[in-house]
């Protein structure tokens, strides 16, 4: 066996050895009581107050242990449907068209630095008179 071999934990032995067997009790419990229902409704109603209580017995505990796997179940179904093949499709998309918007706005920034310094040098030359802004807007003097 050696390192391979992988023991239960105490809380998986609890499980195991508690929760899982009330559960099933409690399952067969309210299955019994509904089939019996449907095949002897008569025996059921004189003694329902007794199936109610055998099966809320059974189900004090089993119900919050059920619950539990329940919601396990849950986050297990989230996990797989957030790594599903066509959400991590979508999600490629978005970024790959993210990252097209942001090298579109480096292009035109470089564009638009590119016609500043352009005007710039225009007027440094004198081809053109004006005055140039701190914000690269020429302005007539």
């Amino acid at each position: 066996m050696g390192q391979a071999a992988k023991r239960d934990s105490v809380n998986d032995r609890m499980v195991k050895w508690t929760a899982l067997p009330a559960i099933f009790l409690w399952l067969a419990a309210s299955g019994s009581v509904v089939a019996m229902g449907i095949l002897e409704p008569d025996i059921v109603l004189a003694n329902l107050e007794g199936f109610i209580a055998l099966i809320a017995i059974i189900g004090g505990t089993a119900q919050p242990a059920f619950a539990t796997i329940l919601e396990l179940w849950k986050k297990e179904q989230q996990t797989e449907v957030d790594l599903h093949p066509t959400v991590i499709d979508g999600k490629e998309k978005a970024l790959k068209a993210e990252q097209e918007h942001q090298r579109i706005l480096a292009l035109k920034q470089l564009e638009h630095e590119h016609t500043l310094a352009a005007e710039r040098q225009k007027v440094e030359l004198g081809i053109f008179e004006g005055a140039i802004s701190r914000t690269g807007v020429t302005e007539d003097e």
